[in-house]
């Protein structure tokens, strides 16, 4: 149990460093967008990372393989779910959006969240709470905005944009399945199998097909493509990789509750990093969607601490 006393600095470190490495995910892929296949990108960036966290998570998995075995077919579906599909839709909006987009869009997932507790899960949600979502949804609004809201041309709602919601909503569900009913396996041990069936079940079929349909991976064809490479073993071992475990250490020593709100710096990393090494340009619009955001998240999930009232929870790591 973690303690409930003060946080101590490794903890603190770990979290920022998670919040750090999953903002500048998006960046990450954003930049090699155009140099490497989307395909390529969600098979070899999790190929790597399973190389290298299977046998970190090997002892828990034997420990635990009795609570594993029973609970296999919930595993594969969560790993299709959480996994998977959201990396695909995730990456999908990497390519097709401008990465602080993609970020600030994404960061959406506990007010999802708290909409699918109360239309499904029929919680009754609290004023605060409510308020959030109103509050997150028009920063959503706001940041979807190109320009000044003068009319309705200011207004674009690309594929890019819809994959970046398909992705948020994808890992609410995700969050809130886990939730109603925890598979009681460590966290590591959930991590390394939830990727491991995204792994079978969706990337590589479509890492298949791609190659089946005349793709081109430049890995597999011999160009020289030293940029890329860094690029996926950056975003496979880094946001993939060590953001995972320092989001298992820090959160297994503060609690869950107190970890969430570290997140809330991952979409401003991602801003950071998409302006100062991307280039991209940032509107004010966008400044203040970003802001009602983050608004929105933080009164929600104080709201959800205590009762009555959904709690929005923050889920497994999100990479």
């Amino acid at each position: 149990m973690a303690a409930q006393g003060k946080a101590p600095l490794s903890a603190i470190l770990a979290l920022l460093a998670t919040a750090l490495l999953w903002g500048s995910n998006h960046a990450a892929a954003r930049a090699i967008h155009d140099a490497l296949p989307l395909p390529s990108l969600v098979f070899w960036r999790w190929a790597i990372a399973l190389a290298l966290l299977l046998p970190i998570a090997l002892p828990g998995l034997l420990r635990e393989r009795s609570a594993i075995g029973r609970n296999a077919g919930r595993i594969a579906l969560l790993g299709l779910v959480g996994v998977g599909l959201f990396s695909v839709c995730l990456y999908a909006g990497a390519y097709l959006s401008p990465a602080l987009e993609v970020g600030l869009l994404n960061a959406t997932t506990p007010i999802w969240v708290l909409l699918i507790a109360t239309f499904v899960g029929r919680a009754r949600p609290r004023f605060a709470q409510i308020a959030g979502i109103l509050i997150a949804m028009l920063g959503v609004t706001l940041v979807l905005m190109k320009g000044l809201p003068t009319e309705l041309q200011g207004f674009h709602f690309g594929a890019g944009n819809l994959a970046s919601i398909a992705a948020a909503v994808l890992f609410a569900v995700y969050t809130y399945s886990l939730g109603q009913n925890p598979i009681g396996i460590s966290a590591l041990s959930l991590t390394a199998l939830t990727a491991l069936a995204g792994f079978v079940l969706v990337f590589c079929p479509v890492y298949a097909v791609f190659l089946c349909l005349g793709g081109q991976d430049p890995f597999t064809t011999g160009l020289r493509v030293e940029p890329v490479t860094l690029a996926v073993l950056y975003i496979a071992a880094g946001p993939t990789l060590l953001g995972n475990l320092f989001w298992i250490y820090g959160a297994a020593r503060v609690g869950a509750a107190r970890a969430g709100p570290f997140l809330y710096f991952s979409p401003l990393a991602t801003i950071a990093l998409s302006a100062t090494l991307l280039g991209e340009t940032i509107m004010p619009i966008q400044i203040a969607g970003g802001a009602a955001i983050l608004a929105g998240l933080w009164i929600s999930t104080r709201a959800g601490s205590g009762r009555p009232g959904p709690e929005v929870r923050q889920g497994t790591p999100s990479p």
